[in-house]
């Protein structure tokens, strides 16, 4: 309830104060536009004063000038218009022939019918009643000659008092910048000099080169405009040109209003079809070009807004500020962006109007899956697998999801029904990814496709012998599922590689003592929260019965010290937290001339167990 009555406060004030903040927010933003040049100048030959004096009088004259040569235009194109009637209404007409006509024929009808309402019927209705009501019009008083005056000079004197406040706020902000920078990390950043002058230098640089990368382009994009409609022979080229740059600073809709007038134009000039297509072919290549090569090229579309977020920022800004804020919508928004990545309290304005994603991988998926949408979670799993080896994709994306599951299902927070469909989606997307590598695996070209470069040790580096793993799950069906990944791994490095499956586990004790006897190495998978305690105690079961060289243990998705891990486990065997580093141990049994887990003597009682752990994350 605080955070949201603070944030009506503050909207209340930038509506109340809009008379003060639009000239001061104008004139900071111009300031960011120009201290390039100021900078520039000032390097050169000139001192600061010089510097911003001629960086203010060029800049403000480019404006007039090309407002001037706008109101000229204007000027020259309003006793052309009704020229241009007969072109207008013939095409309209030949459009919409049949709803103009049904139009006024419903028109002519309703007239019709009121034309013959028989006088009597009138007379017959009392006034006042709902069939003749009383005749009532509002008289307005007469407009005195100070209300007309001011009608006539209101809007021309508020529009030249805001500019000349605007001109003298930026020449005063560019003498004065690096003061007011200080002043302003001194009020704001008392304890946090650090995150304020960082916070200033994010916005100033996002900023700056926003306003200056996005001012060249729509000024390449005007000139464009007007050398293409007046090769078209669309009158007043140069007015067209201008209000294009000008418009496209509104973002996304700014360039289709801008061609919406010289479309109309050209309509009316034009007996034909020709110039209209060509007028609208004319904008969607240019648009297609400043979206597609020319911005991403100039500034790699950096602000960091998403474009939802620029959308919505457009239409609060101009609610609450009109047209100017309209204009202003895309550097206030990448400037909150800014204040909401750098300051805590306001790190949702971050979340709402970035364009960065907002959940990690296993998040995502995670979350998809806890939705009930495995469609979708399998979609984000392929597309992980574009980008990265499976073996990444399994130690970074499903066992972080599957051991969130577990966890959460263990602490309460999620029921069984939710629980087994999450399993259930998981184990299907494992299989299915199962099936395909063993198609891939089955053709002859294997050993050079993606995967095999990707996902498992290079064939000509590894023994010509397979070595036979046997994969177990230390309880749960989540261990089960993550033993299924660590046999997919394993079977792309060459290997011979077996998941037992829970049920096949709670079996006969003998029976998984032969097939782990006859196995080269045996494989514990276990998944949190007791991850440990699971290994443990299956570790203690094949004690004596498996040689101790052959037994991985796999901690997966662990971030605890594995030295300490492998000391509760109690046995001597080689403890792992990631699927890569289970790889990368096997894949020293498959290399010849290297020494063999099993052939290593055992370290000093006095110095402890040694965790040959490999990498881990």
């Amino acid at each position: 309830m605080l955070t949201l009555a603070s944030i009506a406060v503050v909207i209340a004030a930038l509506y109340l104060a809009k008379g003060v903040l639009v000239p001061l927010t104008l004139a900071v933003l111009l300031s960011f536009l120009l201290s390039p040049v100021c900078d520039w100048l000032e390097r050169r030959w000139l001192g600061r004063i010089p510097a911003v004096l001629v960086t203010a009088i060029l800049g403000f004259s480019v404006l007039g000038i090309v407002t001037w040569t706008a109101a000229v235009q204007i000027t020259s194109l309003a006793p052309k218009i009704p020229e241009y009637r007969t072109n207008v209404e013939a095409k309209l007409s030949s459009v919409n022939a049949y709803a103009v006509a049904a139009l006024r024929k419903v028109t002519s009808t309703a007239q019709e019918m009121g034309d013959k309402l028989s006088p009597t019927e009138l007379a017959a209705a009392g006034m006042g009643t709902i069939a003749q009501p009383y005749s009532v019009r509002v008289v307005t008083s007469p407009i005195s000659p100070l209300q007309i005056f001011g009608g006539m000079f209101g809007t021309l004197l508020e529009v030249l008092g805001t500019t000349g406040i605007v001109i003298v706020l930026v020449v005063f902000f560019l003498m004065q910048r690096e003061d007011l920078r200080d002043r302003f990390i001194h009020l704001m950043g008392k304890g946090h000099v650090t995150v304020t002058t960082q916070m200033l230098e994010d916005a100033g640089t996002r900023v700056t080169r926003y306003l200056s990368m996005l001012f060249l382009i729509n000024v390449t994009f005007g000139i464009s405009v007007g050398i293409g409609l007046y090769l078209i022979g669309v009158p007043n080229a140069i007015l067209w040109g201008i209000l294009a740059t000008v418009l496209r600073f509104i973002p996304y809709i700014g360039p289709w209003i801008a061609a919406a007038m010289p479309l109309g134009l050209s309509m009316a000039i034009s007996p034909d079809w020709f110039a209209p297509l060509l007028t609208i072919g004319l904008f969607v290549l240019l648009e297609l070009f400043n979206n597609n090569v020319l911005e991403p090229w100039v500034y790699g579309r950096n602000t960091g807004v998403s474009a939802v977020a620029v959308l919505v920022a457009a239409v609060f800004w101009m609610w609450l500020w009109g047209p100017v804020g309209l204009l202003l919508a895309t550097p206030l928004t990448v400037c909150l962006l800014v204040v909401g990545k750098h300051v805590p309290q306001l790190s949702f304005l971050g979340i709402l109007l970035g364009n960065e994603p907002v959940f990690e991988p296993k998040d995502r998926i995670y979350q998809r899956l806890l939705a009930g949408d495995s469609e979708e979670a399998a979609t984000l799993f392929e597309s992980y697998l574009e980008h990265q080896p499976l073996v990444e994709v399994y130690d970074t994306v499903l066992i972080p999801a599957l051991a969130l599951a577990e966890t959460h299902w263990q602490l309460g927070e999620l029921h069984e029904g939710k629980h087994n469909f999450i399993v259930e989606s998981l184990k299907e997307m494992i299989q299915e990814q199962g099936e395909r590598q063993q198609e891939l695996l089955a053709k002859p070209e294997t050993a050079n496709s993606p995967m095999a470069d990707g996902d498992s040790i290079r064939v000509d580096e590894i023994n010509s012998s397979r070595l036979s793993i046997l994969c177990l799950p230390a309880r749960s069906e989540a261990d089960e599922i993550a033993a299924m990944m660590l046999a997919q791994v394993l079977e792309a490095s060459g290997c011979r590689a077996q998941a037992i499956s829970v049920t096949a586990l709670a079996g006969e004790m003998g029976d998984l003592i032969d097939q782990c006897t006859a196995a080269d190495v045996v494989c514990i998978s276990a998944t949190p929260p007791a991850a440990v305690m699971h290994a443990r105690y299956l570790s203690r079961q094949l004690s004596g019965q498996v040689p101790v060289a052959k037994l991985i243990v796999g901690l997966w998705d662990t971030n605890g010290d594995l030295k300490k891990a492998r000391e509760r486990i109690g046995c001597d065997a080689i403890v792992v937290a990631t699927l890569t580093a289970a790889q990368e141990q096997i894949g020293t049994l498959m290399q010849p001339g290297l020494p063999q887990p099993h052939t290593q003597k055992p370290s000093p009682p006095q110095r402890g167990p040694t965790v040959m752990a490999g990498t881990y994350r």
